[in-house]
């Protein structure tokens, strides 16, 4: 009785070993933020009737636990979820390191063939020369045989030494190769992550069945950069924006021919909005436990206030265009890219194109000759908060030259957003100062002095401009100074900042100059002086 106790009991321990299912998933679809990724693998499974342990073994290590999801087919039923870590052997290579390490095997045998070639040669070098030493007193050797000897010396000689240079040119070569391949497998050790996540998974089936398994989780070693293109062919033609997406994933695993989301929201693992606590004042004291109490006291309602938050899935409802699908929901742009990328783990980024659009914008010059005479071409661009731009770098072309970079800031504030496309050479500007004239007044405790300058323009180009020219005033924040503007002209003045505009427009071949002064008053004792900050 106790021996078929026995067999039963060895028999259930093999059938209940027998019902764990080892799969690896493989990845689907990722949607990856600005930083972090949301990843969905599947893989396929045979389930028996009854309770099933599932393990999903080599997912990512720093991947967030809370955030798993598990899809299940009907007749079945999720009993529970275990995650678990597994620190892989050291001698567990993955396919790369196997590469690697199959072709340094193979070099470093060319190596060893090539110091045996070298020995032999160096050894038989050796034996010449033991076997070739004459005494200076030996008379035996005949003449005619110390010419002879001395012959096959220099010839055979001659013929090791360069067998062994060119010998140990190869070995060289493969020695460097074999370096090259020793620093691609210390780097690939270094971002080698052995610690391993898996999930345990107690699957309750109706009925022997198979299906198709889904896990979705978040990453935190993914994400994405911004960066733009901006192209301008004419001042008469519109300014065309390619918005692109610069993709990175070090999850160690690899993401090949998978369906790509790209989202321009920031997951934030502090999701705690912030409370404004009560502002109390009371007299310092060395020591007060009343504001110790209070403080603590704040403290604990501001985390019971913050102890629950709300976590929701945002479905994108693509709309269709060229690029990819985008689809604008109240926290983030989502970009559905029409076509299947391959992004592997550990890899240099990858530039996918998420848009790409022709934008209205309004060409004119602008100089600050205070500054410096050169003269800028610039784009301004209406209704540019409608572009869902993100800050970022961009690349500037005109008339398919590259110009160089600028930042696209989506906090600015004005209408219009001014891009830079670059200096015009043919646009001369020269600001020069005319005479100043001081002066007092008789019987007078002031001073007056009066500045003038003169800015002169020059169109060399084959069509006519519109020219912002961009000068100032000092700004007097003493009540004894005074700063009044005598000349402008037609430009136009801000007292707040002191600048003042004039917007020209200048024909082919045309000219123009602009005259401005102003006049300062102090008392005569005072010394002024001018300063930026």
């Amino acid at each position: 009785m106790k021996r078929y106790l026995l067999i039963v009991t060895i028999i259930s321990a093999v059938f209940t070993k027998a019902q764990e299912i080892k799969k690896e998933i493989e990845v689907k679809q990722a949607t990856v933020f600005l930083q972090g990724a949301k990843v969905f693998g599947s893989t396929n499974i045979s389930l028996q009737k009854g309770k099933n342990t599932v393990r999903i073994v080599n997912l990512p290590n720093n991947l967030d636990e809370n955030t798993y999801k598990i899809n299940l087919e009907k007749n079945t039923t999720l009993l529970s979820i275990t995650p678990q870590s597994n620190f892989l052997k050291d001698d567990e290579f993955s396919d790369s390191e196997k590469k690697l390490d199959n072709e340094k095997k193979k070099l470093q045998r060319q190596v060893n063939l090539l110091n045996i070639q070298i020995k032999n040669l160096t050894g038989e070098q050796n034996i010449i020369n033991d076997n070739l030493k004459v005494s200076p007193n030996d008379k035996s050797t005949p003449q005619d045989q110390l010419i002879k000897l001395t012959e096959f010396y220099r010839k055979r000689m001659l013929e090791i030494d360069n067998q062994v240079f060119v010998l140990n040119e190869q070995k060289s070569v493969l020695d460097e190769s074999i370096t090259k391949l020793n620093k691609q497998s210390t780097e690939e050790q270094t971002h080698k992550n052995t610690n391993r996540k898996e999930l345990l998974l107690e699957i309750l089936a109706d009925n022997d069945t198979s299906l198709n398994l889904g896990v979705s989780y978040i990453v935190s070693d993914a994400g994405w950069i911004p960066s733009y293109d901006l192209r301008a062919e004419s001042v008469k033609k519109p300014l065309e924006m390619i918005y692109k997406g610069q993709i990175y994933q070090k999850t160690g695993q690899d993401w090949k021919n998978v369906k790509l989301f790209v989202s321009t929201y920031r997951p934030s693992y502090n999701q705690n909005r912030p409370v404004l606590s009560p502002l109390y004042i009371a007299e310092y004291t060395a020591h007060n436990p009343m504001l110790e109490v209070a403080d603590y006291q704040i403290k604990k309602a501001s985390a019971m206030v913050n102890a629950y938050q709300m976590r929701q899935d945002i479905a994108a409802k693509p709309s269709q265009v060229p690029i990819a699908s985008v689809s604008d929901s109240q926290m983030n742009v989502i970009y559905e890219l029409n076509y299947t990328q391959t992004i592997l783990s550990q890899e240099k980024e990858q530039y996918v194109i998420l848009d790409k659009k022709q934008i209205d914008a309004t060409y004119k010059y602008h100089t600050v000759p205070k500054v410096n005479n050169q003269v800028f071409l610039m784009a301004f661009v209406k209704n540019w908060q409608n572009l869902n731009l993100i800050n970022g770098e961009a690349n500037i072309y005109f008339e398919d030259n590259y110009i160089g970079k600028t930042n696209i800031t989506s906090n600015y504030v004005k209408d219009e957003f001014p891009i830079s496309l670059g200096v015009d050479e043919r646009i001369t500007v020269k600001r020069i100062k005319l005479e100043d004239k001081t002066s007092q007044k008789p019987m007078s405790s002031n001073k007056w002095e009066n500045e003038s300058y003169q800015i002169s323009i020059r169109n060399n180009t084959k069509e006519s401009i519109d020219l912002e020219v961009l000068d100032q005033l000092p700004i007097s924040e003493n009540s004894k100074i005074s700063v009044k503007a005598v000349e402008i002209g037609d430009g136009s003045f801000d007292e707040k900042t002191g600048s003042i505009l004039w917007n020209k427009k200048i024909s082919s071949g045309g000219s123009e100059k602009i005259s401005f002064s102003y006049e300062i008053k102090y008392p005569k004792e005072m010394q002024v002086q001018y300063y930026n900050r």
